[in-house]
């Protein structure tokens, strides 16, 4: 696989930097090599971006190009293929986000109207600002709707590449200037954290997807919405069957256990310690990596991330977790690559700091649930699914100010329409209300 060279991408063109780094693949091939946008091509990129409200027909030209032509002398099958090996996401989770963003950008219209307030005389909904800018993740493709739709709203648009992957948004940058995109309302600028950091502080709004401690720095910051850990969790309050230890063993390690809405916490009205045991039988079974599986769910980590990870879970067990999976953390593997095989640890005591903890492979902790505290006791949460016949529960998670999507039963906690809002209503973000009065419109 040849090593491409990534440059910035201003207003529909690429600008030669003179600092490029190198992007290796999990195995520490070389992969690419990434222009760094230096500050001063921050503030020219922004200087440029003009918004523009998107046609519907040109969001959905994208998504079938970002999904199936070749772009930028690059196919679908070598995007998929790099983006794999950049991210050791499996074939099959980079495979389902082309098509999930392809499907997402043809219905982005019809998303907007449905979460926006039925018309109302005299109101018109705007943008905030005119100018957004987006730290994106690496860990999944879908992230990247986000940055498209505000595009759809007449936002010009700087984007911040995940350092893993850049190759996802400037594939769908490619999509987008092809169907007819303005080439002025968008910029695609790698570059370091102190670039994301500078891109927050410059642009009217600003998205960032991180890890806790990026939603520490800018959780109090009115203007930059975060997209961190999600916590997602789930009330086991029913005997264990066969139909819903697949529903959670799915909602742990499905999309390969890097999904926001993957459950992370299990709290049960059982024996935490036997629910674990369960769940642990199921993981244990899932395959491994694509040389020998091709239906492999499981991400690949370098050697110097598995490292860390495996700290992590050996202080995990320190701390009192005990672990029932067979695996202590990722395994390696004869390319020199390590594979997450799930793990799943359980406690007896509900207030476990632990509680709560995120990796990036399929990972969770199993503690008790004590139904009077109710579902306060999930603190924040993204999404809590809700295996339990009481009636109130519902009702009861949702007035939660922490729970922000509630699912009952074994549907996917990540299940998606285009009227249901996604940790908040991004909507409510990127538009505000006006009034328009006119004395040849009377209000009625």
């Amino acid at each position: 696989m040849d090593a491409p060279t990534l440059q910035p991408l201003v207003a529909g063109e690429h600008l030669a930097c003179d600092e490029t780094v190198d992007l290796p693949a999990t195995d520490g091939t070389p992969l690419a090599r990434v222009g760094a946008a230096p500050t001063l091509l921050l503030h020219l990129a922004v200087r440029r971006l003009r918004g523009a409200a998107v046609p519907p027909e040109v969001l959905d030209r994208a998504g079938a190009l970002f999904a199936e032509a070749e772009l930028a002398g690059e196919s679908a099958d070598a995007y998929r293929a790099r983006t794999v090996a950049a991210t050791g996401l499996p074939e099959r989770v980079v495979a389902a986000g082309l098509h999930s963003v392809r499907t997402g950008l043809a219905r982005l219209a019809e998303s907007n109207a449905r979460q926006l307030p039925a018309p109302a005389p005299g109101v018109r909904w705007l943008p905030r600002g005119r100018t957004l800018g987006v730290v994106t993740p690496s860990n999944h493709v879908d992230p990247h709707l986000t940055w498209a739709r505000a595009l759809s709203l007449g936002y010009g648009v700087v984007v911040r590449p995940g350092t893993r992957d850049p190759f996802t948004p400037f594939r769908l940058a490619a999509a987008l200037l092809a169907a007819g995109l303005p080439p002025a309302a968008l910029a695609v600028l790698p570059g370091d954290h102190a670039l994301g950091e500078r891109l927050l502080e410059t642009t009217d709004l600003g998205i960032v997807y991180g890890g806790p401690g990026a939603v520490a720095r800018w959780a109090d910051r009115p203007r930059v919405l975060t997209r961190g850990p999600g916590r997602s969790a789930a009330l086991l309050d029913r005997p264990l069957t066969p139909d819903l230890l697949d529903a959670l063993a799915r909602a742990v390690a499905a999309d390969a256990g890097v999904r926001c809405a993957n459950t992370s916490v299990i709290r049960t009205t059982g024996s935490p310690a036997r629910a674990a045991e369960a769940l642990a039988e199921r993981l244990d079974a899932l395959p491994a990596h694509p040389a020998t599986h091709p239906e492999a769910v499981l991400p690949v980590f370098p050697a110097t991330q598995a490292a860390r990870l495996r700290q992590t879970l050996a202080d995990l067990e320190r701390a009192g977790l005990r672990r029932h999976t067979a695996a202590d953390g990722p395994a390696p593997l004869p390319d020199g690559t390590w594979v997450g095989r799930p793990v799943v640890l359980s406690t007896g005591d509900p207030d476990h700091p632990a509680i709560g903890t995120e990796l990036p492979f399929p990972f969770v902790v199993v503690a008790p649930y004590a139904p009077a505290a109710g579902p306060r006791q999930f603190g924040r949460t993204l999404v809590l699914s809700l295996h339990s016949d009481d009636p109130d529960l519902p009702d009861a998670a949702l007035a939660e100010p922490g729970v922000r999507r509630v699912v009952v039963g074994g549907a996917p906690p990540w299940t998606g329409a285009p009227q249901l809002p996604h940790d908040g209503s991004l909507l409510d973000f990127l538009l505000e209300p006006k009034a328009l009065l006119s004395d040849k419109e009377p209000l009625t």
